[in-house]
């Protein structure tokens, strides 16, 4: 009689004790083995294991234990339903629809309006760098670069990081920066301004590239949590202003 736990002596868990026509051993053993395709689970009887663990349950008392066990039981009862089960006939195809829907069986007509169309769509999709839209009609080219707010916003940034001093080949000690400081710095500088402020006022305390970008990404959450405005005039400088309906 083959031993169902190989290699240990030791009770795999659960430790419901079984003794079987393919062998003797532990409950969650022999789980394991099935789950291995070690053991044919159509071939185990479970009706003497769901006894086993009646009576182990009677005799230990361990209610965890039995919960562990009977999960293991109705794992293996579905699983092995699943198995001996036939499952459902497949419903016979319908030979008049499919010959309906077929695309041979459709007017010549159709087959090349479908066709120009498809040729027209082509066309069209290579119009437009993004792919096209749901209606290409309703595309819009983007406007030249330099125009738009965020366009000068990089334009702003880009000037002042070239005036900054560049980043040492050695640094001797490494600097720490606390985003939420500088945006509590930033707000409160603009909210004590009479006016707006221009854009290079953001610089004016940075010591290199590294101070002025944790400037510059605090400037951006703020704009983008909608504690400060940025707006730019017609000369195309940017201008930071505080909320007054920011939290």
């Amino acid at each position: 009689m083959r031993r169902f736990h190989i290699g240990s002596p030791e009770w795999s868990p659960p430790r419901v004790p079984l003794q079987l026509p393919l062998g003797f051993g532990s409950l969650g053993w022999l789980a394991h083995l099935i789950r291995k395709h070690k053991l044919d689970l159509t071939e185990v009887d479970l009706a003497p294991v769901a006894q086993a663990c009646y009576d182990y349950w009677r005799e230990v008392g361990d209610m965890d234990e039995a919960g562990d066990a009977l999960a293991t039981l109705a794992y293996l009862t579905e699983r092995k339903a699943q198995r001996l089960l036939a499952p459902d006939p497949e419903p016979e195809p319908d030979d008049a629809a499919d010959e309906w829907l077929a695309p041979t069986r459709l007017p010549d007509a159709y087959l090349r309006v479908a066709e120009q169309l498809r040729q027209r769509e082509g066309a069209r999709m290579q119009l437009f760098f993004r792919g096209g839209a749901v209606d290409p009609r309703d595309y819009e080219l983007p406007p030249e670069f330099g125009a738009e707010l965020p366009d000068q916003l990089w334009l702003a940034f880009k000037r002042l990081l070239e005036q900054r001093m560049p980043l040492p080949d050695a640094i001797p000690h490494r600097r720490y920066f606390s985003l939420h400081a500088r945006m509590i710095e930033i707000r409160e500088r603009l909210q004590g301004a009479a006016q707006p402020l221009p854009f290079d006022a953001l610089a004016e305390d940075a010591l290199d590239v590294l101070d002025l970008l944790v400037s510059f990404l605090a400037m951006l959450e703020l704009w983008r949590l909608g504690h400060i405005a940025v707006r730019l005039d017609e000369d195309g400088c940017v201008w930071l202003s505080a909320e007054v309906s920011g939290g």
